[in-house]
């Protein structure tokens, strides 16, 4: 199958038992499923079962995808919901995250190595503080700082409001914010 045909189309020729449609789908989107349950994990061990959980419960729900809507929100909805029901089944434990979010680590190739050092200390306890979310508030935060969402896709992913995912965000953002405050004022004592 060429990589011209729509994700909408292959969906729905996935949905109908074609199978090869749903492999192409599987390589569009096995990097972007893997970087959710990634960070949503908060391992590479978790993440790639959940990635093939994921991709199995997809594949189960096509029937019930609209192929006149968009297929990306659809599948990272699928995708987002999975991870939490997997956290919860898992009960996952709190701090996890050991190396989860990179992408929020500013780069500087000529830094020294202080300044490097630095850096990887706020990195790790900012992935802390993601891991200590609550998982419908690390899904939002997740989705919508590393995998790019806007608000309106944030919202259609989640399948909830746009005002209750942008309430998401901002709850997450201030009790990560207030966990870094409380690490500073530690390391300051």
């Amino acid at each position: 199958m060429g990589s011209d045909v729509p994700d909408e189309m292959l969906a729905h020729r996935a949905a109908n038992g074609h199978l090869e449609d749903f492999e192409e789908v599987l390589r569009r989107y096995r990097k972007r499923v893997y970087r959710i349950c990634y960070r949503m994990a908060g391992n590479a061990d978790d993440a790639e079962d959940w990635a093939q959980e994921c991709f199995v419960r997809v594949f189960r729900q096509l029937a019930h995808y609209n192929p006149r809507l968009p297929f990306a929100p659809w599948l990272v909805r699928v995708v987002s919901n999975t991870c939490i029901n997997l956290a919860k089944s898992r009960d996952m434990q709190r701090g996890k995250m050991e190396q989860g979010l990179e992408e929020w680590e500013p780069t500087d190739t000529a830094a020294d190595p202080l300044q490097t050092a630095l850096r990887a200390d706020e990195t790790r306890h900012i992935n802390a503080a993601v891991a200590d979310l609550a998982p419908p508030l690390r899904q939002a935060i997740v989705l919508r700082m590393v995998d790019g969402l806007s608000f309106h896709e944030l919202a259609s992913a989640l399948g909830v409001p746009l005002q209750t995912a942008a309430s998401r965000v901002r709850r997450a953002l201030i009790q990560v914010r207030e966990r870094l405050e409380k690490i500073e004022n530690e390391v300051k004592r």
